[in-house]
């Protein structure tokens, strides 16, 4: 056998065993290892050894704001009071006073409708109603004299109270001839002529209360309980540019369920005629009262549980609940007045796996920004 084919059969051979020892020796080794390292029982990596997990979370710096500070509506400018004025009868209109945009005062005749009919059948009942008076006075004193019977003076009693009720009915009637201004304002066009024939409802003109206007506007959920009667608002006719102060005359019982506002009525002074009935108006509302200063926090951030609602707050390096007490809420924010101070860091993710003590870190800082909705 040549020495070339002994290499060849026992080289292999040998690099088999050696390579079969270092093996050996290397699980040795890590079996040294695993059993007794420097970290303790399970070395640096073993379970005696393993630091507590950090959750990675974004943080929120809390600064207090004052709020919002005012609201905008639009509105529709309306008269105080406003009415058409109409024939209360049938008839031809024999006078007509009233003039094209003329400023009346309350009581003023306008128009008056032929009442001469009337006036006939006042003369006849008023002289019944004397005729029936006189009766009665005779009847009542022989009655006193024992001359007459009761039965005879309760006949001529009850025929006198018929007389006058007779003539107060014409007086009605007669009054319904006449339309009269309900209230001071001022005319709008006159809408018919002296001899036209009336019946009831025609229309003679309108009447409005210019001298003040009203008008209403939503005022959402968030912020209905910020306004009170008396408060002053600001209304503006942009189109024009003329702008008037007025105050909150009333306010809707309660919240609309389809839209979750209330409504608000403002009486709005308009001694000199600056603003239109009937324009469109931008109305500022002053918030006040209501409005304290708080902090706004993102509504991500909150939980809620037996003791109301509750943020985590980063305090070195752990999660701490604190319980806070909350405002105003927006889609966006909810401010808190209490429970938390200015440079509080809240935690606003992650939330579902915090726990009071839990290892955090804080990834992200998002600083204080105005969230507020108008």
């Amino acid at each position: 056998m040549h020495l070339n084919s002994v290499k060849k059969i026992f080289i292999p051979i040998f690099a088999s065993f050696l390579l079969a020892a270092c093996g050996g020796d290397s699980s040795a080794l890590g079996a040294k290892g695993a059993a007794g390292g420097k970290g303790g029982p399970g070395g640096k990596g073993g379970p005696g050894g393993r630091p507590a997990r950090e959750i990675a979370v974004e943080g929120y710096i809390a600064e207090a704001h004052e709020g919002a500070k005012s609201f905008s509506a639009m509105a529709t400018l309306e008269a105080l009071n406003s009415v058409e004025l109409t024939a209360a009868t049938s008839g031809r209109l024999t006078n007509l006073y009233a003039k094209d945009g003329a400023q009346v005062q309350k009581g003023t005749l306008l128009a008056k409708i032929d009442d001469s009919e009337l006036r006939a059948q006042l003369k006849q009942a008023e002289s019944n109603k004397q005729l029936a008076q006189q009766k009665f006075d005779r009847v009542k004193a022989l009655f006193d004299k024992d001359g007459a019977t009761k039965a005879d003076l309760e006949s001529a009693e009850a025929s006198l109270k018929s007389a006058e009720a007779s003539v107060e009915l014409i007086k009605a009637q007669i009054a319904k001839t006449e339309v009269r201004a309900p209230f001071a304002g001022k005319l709008g066009f006159v809408n018919v002529s002296v001899g036209a024939w009336l019946t009831t409802g025609t229309s003679v003109a309108s009447l409005s209360e210019v001298k003040k206007l009203k008008a209403k506007f939503a005022l959402p959920q968030r912020y209905a309980s910020a306004l009170k009667v008396g408060d002053a608002v600001e209304l503006k006719d942009e189109e024009r540019n003329v702008s008037a102060s007025g105050k909150v005359k009333a306010l809707e019982a309660g919240l609309s369920e389809s839209s979750r506002t209330r409504q608000v009525l403002v009486e709005v002074d308009n001694a000199k005629d600056n603003l239109l009935a009937g324009s469109y108006a931008k109305v500022n509302v002053s918030m006040q009262s209501g409005v304290a200063k708080s902090i706004p926090v993102p509504a991500e951030a909150f939980t809620l549980d037996k003791d109301g609602a509750y943020v985590f707050v980063a305090v070195g390096g752990k999660a701490k609940i604190r319980h806070v007490e909350t405002g105003l809420r927006t889609p966006i924010t909810v401010d808190v007045t209490g429970g938390l101070d200015e440079g509080d860091t809240v935690i606003t993710s992650g939330l579902i796996s915090l726990r009071e003590g839990a290892a955090v870190r804080i990834r992200e800082i998002r600083h204080n920004a105005d969230y507020e909705v108008e």
